[in-house]
């Protein structure tokens, strides 16, 4: 008896925990149906420590009201703290109690945060959900930032070129003022600029400075520029002028007062450039001294240099490719000299003409784009495709292209590449490196020779012409086309050098080039005479450094007499070879006759004969 009041006893203690625990278990699942309310329809950002109560009604699927029921709520504007931004949170409805929102009723906060509009708050639970809106209104007071602790400053580009090549001219220029810890930094008052930027380094080619000042003004100035910030960033554009160099800028942080700090806050920003615009000019230049090198095996190579510029003068960057080309051979031309084909003759009247997006080149008063033809390698050779086609006097786009094709008509061709200009009254030649001639130029970077090509250094490059030294081909290009009778027809052995720049339209094309000899040139008596009596022939030679006999070669005679003369001596000089003038033959020999009159056998006179850059032959004449 004395065991069950025991339990009993128990029983009666465990039940109502029990009826407590199964009361307060989450009913979330059970939920089918959400609705909300707000204690006021708005809020002001002015008043931060207010807000209105949100208030969530649960109700399961009876219509009953659900307590124990967890609610997420979200918002998109304003905060469910009044300490930090929450834009989310939950709410559990109460059971009726005293100390709860009432029976499946969940309430938050939401305070109006530091921004306006209108917030859209949103009551979630168990896959249902309802909104409301709640206005938030006013201003927020933005709190004051504190003085610059420190400044920096930043470029957009830290590479640009001068102004007016079609390049990159202008950089970005962001300063910004800074706290301690990082953040942006107080704004002037009103009317105050507090920003300062100068130039430290620049090429002074027109260099400005562009930015806005407290007054809203655009400024612009070569040196300096006082601006005012907007939460604490400036804006500013560096614009190049026409000299290439190296832009240094420096930024201080100015005072209320508008005026420097002390100490000073500065930044610098330094590497920043202006590149030389793309090549504009091309100027090819050949020296004279020590130009020509023997490399063996009857081979010359002659250095020439090139001059790359921009359109203000400036040199070229650094790594600027000039590609070249050279010809030895022109197959057809309407300039000077004129090329006798036999069967016709190059009309020399400058009248080719070209049309704007055409291929073709035109000559009607030619008309010899399919018969003309020169001998080389002893064989008849025509106009071929990729023989170059030079206008010495269009547009620098124009000058240079390549035959597309062989001709089909007369008084046209088609070259590789439509023309950019509608032009008449236009130089031509048609030709191509039929005697030996490369052109090759020099890489610094590889310290090596690039077969048509050159890399400029400080707007500078070197190039090379080499090509066939023997008595055959030396002096091509030098001679006189009269006179040059070693390649048929006449007139078609020219020398011409093509440069053109990669990434632009610069051409230049110039016949200074030629296959020269090596200086000094010696003339020679083959017969060894160094004294003739009375009239006589005397075989001269011209040969180079290198003993090839010079072809076409002029030879200089002088002749002076002894103090008495007294039988009235006199020494008159012919021409070589029986010809008109006083220059050696293909062979590089002249026979020159020398006629002598006097009556005293003690007169005598001195015969000196010279040539080019060589040595000068005395003979001695006396009379018969």
């Amino acid at each position: 008896m004395t065991v069950l009041p025991r339990f009993l006893s128990t029983l009666l203690l465990i039940l109502p925990l029990l009826l407590v625990t199964g009361c307060g278990s989450d009913k979330t699942e059970d939920a089918t149906a959400v609705t909300v309310s707000a204690s006021s329809a708005s809020l002001d950002i002015g008043f931060p420590e207010r807000f209105i109560t949100l208030s969530a009604t649960v109700r399961d699927t009876d219509g009953s009201l659900l307590p124990n029921a967890t609610v997420q709520f979200n918002t998109n504007l304003g905060s469910f703290s009044a300490t930090e931004v929450m834009t989310r949170t939950t709410a559990e409805t109460g059971r009726g109690g005293s100390n709860d929102a009432g029976n499946g009723v969940a309430t938050v906060r939401l305070y109006p945060g530091q921004s306006a509009g209108s917030a859209t708050v949103t009551a979630y639970i168990n896959g249902v959900q309802t909104t409301t809106t709640v206005t938030i209104a006013g201003t927020a007071a933005e709190p004051e930032r504190p003085v610059p602790a420190s400044i920096s400053i930043a470029a957009s580009e830290r590479a640009i070129f001068v102004a007016g090549v079609g390049q990159m001219e202008s950089s970005t220029i962001t300063v910004r003022l800074l706290t301690s810890t990082g953040g942006a930094a107080q704004d002037a008052p009103a009317g105050v600029n507090n920003v300062r930027v100068s130039f430290v380094t620049q090429p002074n080619g027109g260099e400005l400075l562009f930015g806005t000042q407290a007054s809203g003004q655009l400024v612009q100035n070569t040196k300096t520029v006082d601006v005012a910030t907007s939460n604490g960033v400036a804006t500013l554009t560096l614009s190049s002028g026409q000299l290439p160099g190296v832009v240094e800028l420096k930024a201080e942080a100015l005072n209320n007062s508008g005026t420097s700090y002390s100490p000073a806050i500065q930044a610098t920003i330094s590497a920043m450039s202006i590149a030389s615009g793309p090549t504009h000019s091309i100027v090819l230049t050949y020296p004279r001294e020590n130009a020509i090198e023997n490399m063996g095996n009857g081979i010359y190579r002659r250095i020439g240099g090139l001059l790359a510029t921009d359109r203000y003068g400036n040199p070229v960057a650094d790594g600027t490719v000039v590609n070249l080309g050279v010809v030895d051979s022109v197959l057809l031309s309407n300039r000077a000299p004129q090329i006798n084909y036999g069967f016709s003759s190059t009309v020399i009247d400058g009248n080719a003409s070209t049309t704007s997006n055409s291929t073709l080149l035109t000559d009607l008063t030619n008309a010899l784009f399919k018969s003309a033809v020169i001998t080389r390698n002893n064989t008849s050779r025509f106009i071929e495709a990729q023989d170059r086609v030079l206008i010495l006097n269009a547009q620098a786009a124009d000058k240079s292209r390549f035959v597309a094709a062989l001709p089909e008509q007369d008084i046209s061709l088609t070259t590789n590449k439509a023309y950019l200009n509608t032009a008449s009254q236009l130089e031509y030649m048609i030709g191509a490196s039929l005697l030996g001639a490369q052109i090759a130029g020099v890489d610094p970077a590889k310290q090596e020779l690039v077969s048509g090509q050159a890399v400029t250094s400080d707007g500078a490059a070197t190039f090379y012409l080499t090509y066939p030294a023997n008595q055959n081909t030396i002096r091509a290009g030098c001679v006189d086309p009269d006179a040059e009778t070693r390649f048929s027809p006449q007139g078609s052995a020219q020398v011409w050098v093509v440069a053109e720049a990669s990434a632009s339209s610069a051409t230049t094309i110039d016949n200074q080039e030629c296959f020269n000899y090596m200086s000094p040139a010696t003339i020679t008596e083959t017969t060894g005479q160094t004294a003739i009596r009375g009239s006589a022939v005397v075989q001269l030679a011209v040969e180079d450094a290198s003993s090839i006999r010079l072809p076409f070669m002029n030879i200089s005679t002088s002749v002076s007499y002894g103090s008495a003369n007294t039988g009235g001596l006199l020494v008159t000089v012919g021409n070589c070879n029986s010809g008109t003038h006083r220059m050696t033959d293909r062979n590089g020999v002249c026979r020159l006759p020398i006629n002598v009159s006097g009556s005293n056998s003690t007169d005598i006179a001195t015969l000196s004969l010279s040539t080019i850059e060589g040595n000068t032959l005395t003979i001695s004449v006396t009379s018969p």
